[in-house]
């Protein structure tokens, strides 16, 4: 009997998964959030919530990457987060992002500690390290409602500017101060063909220290 080379298998690959990095939010402040993205809503005809579990504030979106890519990104988070202390926030009032589509509406950030030096470290160590980062300047945000259409106001017969709907929404808006020990590398992905779903997949504290890895 003659035996030919042993089977080699292929390695086991994992598929390319969609990242990027964010501040998370505790749930007592994501229902605060919340709130503000229901008043949103009801001043609009038409608008896709952020879902309260979702709601963060994105740091870098790094799109799909592959194991070695991941990789890479563990490694930038990991420096930064090394370089950072906690981060401290004071979100402000309503804006938008106008689409053709329908607008963005988000939370802005009226004052930062240690957000923009965290932000700016980490888009350094991604960019040593080739990974995708983006041309366009940071506008610290959390968004709140994508496709936003301001609903007609009957009784004057006319259909509001979305910015003008903030601006009134925002008059109204209580303080939100939150403070962030921790990082994460998130996954964007729908669970057995489900609902959107951000994962973290690692989150770096913000003191130095141990990584805690999902």
């Amino acid at each position: 009997m003659e035996y030919g080379s042993p089977l080699r298998l292929p390695r086991a690959t994992q598929a390319p998964k969609r990242l990027f990095v964010a501040l998370r939010f505790s749930a007592d402040e994501r229902a605060m959030l919340a709130q503000t993205r229901d008043g949103v809503l009801a001043r609009l005809r038409a608008g896709r919530p952020t879902p309260t579990e979702n709601i963060h504030l994105t740091l870098a979106f790094l799109g799909m990457l592959d194991t070695s890519g991941k990789q890479r990104a563990k490694e930038a988070l990991g420096v930064a987060a090394d370089a950072c202390g906690p981060v401290s926030l004071s979100l402000g009032p309503l804006g938008v992002f106008e689409h053709r589509s329908g607008g963005i509406v988000w939370r802005s950030v009226s004052r930062e500690v240690g957000l923009l030096r965290l932000q700016r470290i980490l888009m350094r160590e991604l960019s040593r390290l080739e990974l995708p980062v983006g041309e366009k300047p940071f506008v610290p945000h959390v968004t709140l409602v994508r496709g936003a259409h301001p609903a007609r106001n009957e009784r004057y017969g006319i259909t509001p500017d979305l910015q003008r709907v903030c601006d009134e929404l925002s008059s109204g808006l209580p303080p939100l101060e939150t403070r962030h020990t921790g990082v994460a590398l998130m996954w964007s992905h729908h669970p057995e063909g489900g609902k959107l779903t951000y994962t973290p997949i690692l989150t770096m504290p913000l003191r130095g220290g141990e990584a805690a890895e999902a």
